[in-house]
This record gives structure tokens, sequence and C-alpha cells, in this order.
């Protein structure tokens, strides 16, 4: 089976970010219009004169969402946009190659099912079991 890594890149990884997070706001405003039963697509289509197939391909990621886009919807919602800059804090999930550590965490358990020891024994870490010291 073939496999292929590769690295984005920070900037390409924020910008991945905000556009999820500007859609995810997006999909979240129009879900709450709909479930007052005020703001079926078909109408916002109608409002700015575009189709609902548009509509729905900016929604989904299939086409892109400009900031004018995005203000059009907003105002054929109408709804207004909110918008702020700040500095990235860290979340759980995320992995920040200077924040990510295996240092200090305590002893290793050792489980071996045919040993005379119960298991779930716990072996310093650092030790080996008796059998791979002589096996070494």
């Amino acid at each position: 089976m073939t496999s292929f890594h590769f690295d984005i890149g920070s900037r390409a990884r924020h910008a991945g970010r905000f556009i999820g997070r500007v859609r995810g706001e997006l999909l979240r405003a129009l879900a709450q219009r709909k479930s007052e039963g005020s703001l079926p697509q078909q109408l916002l289509a109608d409002k700015l004169g575009i189709e609902r197939s548009l509509i729905n391909r900016q929604l989904s990621g299939e086409a892109n969402l400009s900031l004018r886009s995005l203000a059009d919807l907003a105002w054929a919602m109408d709804m207004e946009i909110s918008f702020e800059l700040k500095r990235p804090a860290a979340e759980a999930g995320q992995n920040h190659p200077l924040a990510t550590s295996t240092v200090s965490h305590g002893q290793i358990k050792y489980i071996n099912g045919s040993a005379r020891r119960g298991p779930g024994h716990a072996v310093p870490a650092g030790a080996a079991p008796e059998h791979a010291k002589n096996s070494a």
C-alpha cells in the first residue's frame, strides 16, 4: 500500500483553520436561522439573486467563499459580521513541537502474562525484566 506524508506548513495550516472557523460559524448561523423557520437556502439565493447551488457549494467548500460573498450572505441573513485578530491560544489536541514532551511520566508498567509476578507489576523506569536482561 502506498502511503504519503507531507507537511502543509504553518502558513497553509493557519489559513485552513481560519477558513474552517469562518465556514463553521456561517453554517452555525444559517442552521440557527433555519431552526427559527425564517430562512431557507432558496430564500437566501433569491434575496442575493444567485443560484441556490452556489450557496451549497460555498458552504461545503467546493466553491470559494470570498469576503464579498461572506458579507453578502451575512446581509441576506440580516446578521452582522464581527472580526477580531488575536494571538493564537494553544488548544487541547494540537501538537506543538516545542510543547510536546514525553519527559517526567513516572513509572512504566511491565505486564507479562507468563511471569509469576502479578499483572501490572510496576517496574522502575529504565529497568528491564530479568528475562530481558539475560537475553541481551
